[in-house]
């Protein structure tokens, strides 16, 4: 059994706000467009499948998101760039009808009582793209003015809104003839911010939603341009997408998803990499103070790689990209998606999580909003990551993380463990460590029985922590001798 020593440091480096683990619905999901199912490929960076509208009635589904709040519940994807909004009674005209890619005022009025309902603000994404622009491919804020001004005069929950998706990749996705240019794109960001200051003064504006791959980073590099923008003087939050594989599912691809890419620390430190790139697009102009939002990651992009974003293969990656980010400055992680594709917190066929979703089950209860620098690790290796955090005035958690496949290991942590809890895989023959279900201090997390056993469990049992491969341990701790510097 491989031994570790972890000494935490007290000092207190920033405060998250309660929406840091966000969540995500992607708009196909939400509209019943192409979405990531059996079929191999994509069209334009989509897939070649559709799906049905997500039904926003089923009890099931409320049943897993709402201990999810608080959060900021993001619609967006690559259909938010494809789709035109109709409401009835907003002196425009009658609502679309059988149109394919059309928000319409019921839908829009659904999903925003829903999202109030579990707890949620939402982030919405508003169309960039070819939809949305003239003949000579200039942005019309007409379509976009309507959405707004319904949602206002509704009072829905919207707390921002995020111009275009991935608007970098559009030479991708449409080709050039019908991509956006930097310069244009910022002129229009600055029409669209100055559109949400005038109709929904105090929601945020946010962008640009960036595509930023591993390795290689922006396709077509759009947040420098941005930060040296006077429009990056309307941020609110500046956004970008970040995921650190890509699935079977589509054709281009710098790193393939396969079971162990992301258990080691060299690839699950890539992360940071793209931090400071947005922090230095930003650092010398008028949005220099703009916060970090990460608006869309999960393991593997294309809709997750089926048997492993799927399973407990992927939690490891999860839970130490929630401690990475927190400590690097983002104010706010999204995850891709709360329901929808392989890496869904929930399966969308039979409506029950995944190992995935209790971690951030977890994660909500435990993780405080403080947040404390990585503890010293003392080791043989770094196959064990720390992360710890906190809670005005309370005890501090601990987050460690084994990243060894096959063997437990034993850590010892500087001060007074006051108890652990223990998640793990849950270990079923011809299932490994791709477990679909979790154990919480032995009890296997399943159904909804399984969210009390998180919010009820209590702190474990103190001293030395022995986690099994790829487990995961959530450790009370207090201070021999100082307090935390709160």
């Amino acid at each position: 059994m491989t031994a570790y020593r972890v000494t935490p440091d007290p000092r207190v480096l920033r405060t998250l706000p309660p929406w840091y683990l966000s969540l995500t619905i992607d708009t196909s999901v939400v509209i019943g467009g192409r979405w990531w199912g059996p079929t191999r490929g994509t069209v334009e960076g989509l897939s070649r499948d559709r799906v049905p509208p997500l039904d926003l009635k089923n009890p099931d589904l409320s049943a897993w998101a709402a201990p999810l709040a608080p959060a900021l519940l993001r619609v967006g994807g690559t259909e938010a760039d494809r789709i035109r909004y109709g409401f009835r009674h907003d002196g425009q005209g009658g609502e679309p009808e059988g149109e394919s890619f059309v928000l319409k005022g019921k839908l829009w009025g659904q999903l925003n009582r829903w999202a109030a309902d579990c707890g949620f603000s939402l982030l919405f994404t508003v169309s960039a793209g070819p939809e949305s622009r003239d003949p000579d491919g200039r942005w019309d804020p007409a379509d976009a003015e309507r959405l707004v001004r319904n949602t206002v005069r509704k009072g829905y929950p919207v707390a921002g809104w995020e111009f275009g998706n991935e608007v970098n990749a559009y030479p991708f996705l449409y080709g050039w003839s019908r991509s956006v240019s930097n310069r244009r794109y910022l002129q229009e960001f600055a029409v669209f911010a100055d559109l949400i200051r005038r109709l929904a003064p105090g929601t945020r504006v946010v962008g640009p939603a960036s595509a930023i791959w591993p390795l290689v980073g922006e396709p077509n590099p759009l947040l420098p341009a941005l930060g040296r923008s006077p429009a990056a003087a309307f941020l609110d939050a500046l956004s970008f997408h970040y995921y650190p594989q890509q699935s079977s599912r589509g054709r281009v691809a710098v790193r393939r998803a396969r079971s162990t890419n992301l258990l080691n620390a060299r690839a699950l430190d890539g992360a940071q990499r793209w931090i400071r790139y947005a922090k230095r697009s930003l650092s010398r102009g008028p949005g220099a103070n703009a916060p970090i939002w990460i608006t869309e990651t999960g393991h593997a992009l294309y809709g997750g790689e089926p048997g492993v974003s799927d399973t407990w293969l992927s939690t490891p990656w999860w839970l130490d990209q929630l401690g990475l980010l927190a400590q690097d400055g983002v104010e706010a992680v999204f995850r891709q998606s709360l329901v929808g594709g392989d890496y869904g917190l929930v399966d969308r066929q039979s409506l029950e999580p995944r190992p995935d979703y209790w971690a951030s089950l977890l994660w909500k209860k435990t993780m405080g909003p403080l947040v404390f620098p990585s503890p010293r690790v003392e080791g043989p290796d770094r196959r064990l990551r720390v992360w710890h955090h906190g809670r005005p005035g309370g005890t501090s958690c601990l987050l460690l993380i084994n990243l060894h496949t096959q063997r437990s290991v034993r850590v010892d942590i500087g001060g007074t463990s006051v108890g652990t809890q223990i998640l793990e895989p849950h270990l079923v023959s011809g299932t490994g460590l791709a477990a679909k279900t979790a154990v919480l201090n032995g009890v296997v997390l399943e159904g909804r029985g399984g969210i009390q056993t998180v919010l009820q469990a209590g702190p474990g049992r103190p001293g030395p922590v022995v986690l099994p491969p790829l487990g995961c341990a959530f450790v009370e701790w207090e201070p021999s001798g100082i307090r935390p510097q709160w």
